[in-house]
């Protein structure tokens, strides 16, 4: 079981409440391997100190209260609105990678939802794309590109699919290219997510592709979420827009991270 002290494991859960619009009980107890019984006393907490409202099995941000509220975006909806001048120019630049008969594979980020509406706009050609992401599948039906959706279990919140069924499946597939994101990035955490789940995918596609490209914007960086995913050093490359201060970049490059700045 995790020794994270209840304060900072607190401060983990607001964060992705605040970044998710809502978590299961489950997922929480899961991700930060603890019991149910643990999330049920930080999330009663969190819900006295007025930071999050309580529902049933988990916990919503505020934002989302009321009985005026409509029905509150799911977290993958909310990212694929958050930041997206800058996600396009990241996606234009990204797509210069991509050639003609290749093997690729988009996670389920926002980021590879605008690389998959980039790569359509383009009308490219004898690709074949492979996701975890329906949403991302639905975006790069096109007849003249093979899409293939893995198995696995269905995230609704966030609009992915993981789990053993979906790392077996990758681990017999190989890429060209595979392109990924995370929910924050450092230099000592290097890139980082709240999911277990997402980050197993993740790393099994890299692992089996010949170079894996990081799509960040730039508010991610200097923000570090639970699981480490990999260093940013280990990835080919990491695609970034123009947000990124000279000082930050210089230190990734300094560390040896392939930064490219893509301009809008």
């Amino acid at each position: 079981m995790s020794t994270t002290p209840p304060a900072v494991r607190r401060q983990q859960i607001l964060e992705r409440i605040q970044r998710d619009g809502g978590v299961s009980v489950a997922d929480l107890a899961r991700d930060l391997t603890v019991s149910s019984i643990t999330v049920h006393r930080d999330l009663e907490q969190l819900s006295r100190d007025g930071l999050v409202e309580r529902v049933h099995g988990g916990a919503r941000a505020l934002a989302a209260a009321g009985p005026a509220a409509a029905i509150p975006p799911t977290g993958w909806e909310q990212r694929a609105e958050a930041s997206r001048g800058f996600k396009a120019a990241i996606a234009a630049h990204a797509a210069r990678e991509v050639q003609s008969g290749s093997t690729i594979f988009l996670d389920s980020s926002s980021s590879c939802l605008a690389l998959a509406r980039q790569l359509v706009s383009e009308s490219a050609t004898n690709l074949t794309l492979v996701t975890n992401s329906p949403a991302i599948a639905y975006e790069l039906a096109d007849e003249r590109m093979l899409v293939i959706v893995t198995p696995g279990e269905l995230d609704q919140h966030m609009r992915l699919l993981a789990g053993r069924w979906t790392t077996d499946f990758l681990s017999g597939l190989n890429f060209e290219l595979a392109f990924v994101s995370c929910a924050g990035v450092t230099l000592d955490a290097g890139l980082t997510t709240s999911r277990r789940a997402l980050a197993d995918v993740i790393n099994v596609a890299s692992a089996n592709a010949a170079r894996t490209v990081g799509l960040i914007d730039s508010n991610k960086f200097g923000r570090a979420s639970l699981l480490t995913i990999a260093r940013a050093q280990d990835l080919d490359a990491i695609v970034t827009d123009e947000g990124l201060d000279d000082v930050t970049a210089g230190e990734f490059r300094a560390a040896g991270t392939a930064l490219e700045i893509a301009h809008s």
